[in-house]
């Protein structure tokens, strides 16, 4: 992905970036009475995503989707996979609409988009499939920002247990308590509110771009974030090249005034 990295000038501006990108998944010629469109409507209700369904004069291609952004095609698959899809996969609270490589042709680049509102709980879903990511690859880097270094402390074990592992941790937090001790992991205590109202998880794949991935939400209300979960990548690089130039000095990771 051209993230237009020039132009980005913070965590916010990258999801907005995002944001400005909307998919659109067009159902075509699949039967009125079928109830796929409304399925898929309320099945990616929280996605930067937009479900159409229109008839052609020639009734071809039948019960066919097509997604696409604005400047291309990404997927076409059969109607008859995403039923398949609505069936097998759970929906239920917390979830995110993850499946197996069955379906990775279309949810690939679904879930390369934004999300719109999320709670904590739903947000630590996510994070949790990042942070597993890393766990089986053992190696690589996971930058995770806290908001608080009082909720860093509550997820000790998850990142002690990464940076024994042997991935690189840096997280990240504003300093409203001691931080805590993650073992070998980077603590960057930043009182800025950047950091203050981000949540974020990224990481660098362990040198596989397959597994890069990253989660980047902006906190809007006391429980609900605006952000975005993508495996692209190209913005998944974006997003570390900003930690990285914004906030990973040596003098980062000593904290003064406590």
């Amino acid at each position: 992905m051209d993230t237009g990295a020039a132009t980005l000038t913070d965590l916010r501006d990258s999801i907005e970036f995002i944001r400005r990108h909307e998919k659109e998944l067009r159902l075509f010629n699949v039967d009125p009475a079928d109830a796929l469109h409304e399925n898929l409507r309320t099945y990616f209700k929280t996605l930067n995503v937009r479900i159409t369904a229109e008839r052609t004069a020639s009734g071809s291609p039948e019960d066919v989707a097509v997604l696409s952004n604005a400047t291309e095609v990404l997927a076409v698959v059969k109607a008859a996979t995403l039923r398949e899809l609505l069936e097998d996969v759970p929906t239920g609270d917390g979830e995110l609409g993850i499946a197996d490589a069955e379906y990775e042709g279309i949810l690939r680049y679904l879930k390369e988009t934004t999300f719109t509102s999320y709670d904590t709980e739903q947000l630590l879903y996510a994070s949790r499939e990042i942070e597993d990511r890393a766990r089986r690859i053992g190696q690589g880097s996971i930058h995770a920002g806290f908001q608080q270094c009082s909720v860093m402390a509550e997820q000790q074990p998850v990142y002690s247990d990464l940076a024994r592992r042997g991935v690189s941790v840096h997280a990240y937090g504003v300093p409203d308590v001691m931080p805590p001790e993650l073992g070998s992991a980077h603590v960057h205590p930043i009182p800025t509110d950047e950091i203050a109202e981000t949540w974020f998880v990224v990481f660098d794949g362990g040198g596989d771009d397959t597994q890069k991935s990253a989660l980047l939400a902006h906190q809007r209300d006391e429980n609900a974030f605006y952000g975005l979960w993508t495996y692209d990548p190209g913005f998944v690089n974006h997003i570390l090249g900003y930690l990285n130039r914004t906030y990973d000095s040596p003098s980062d990771d000593v904290l003064s005034g406590l």
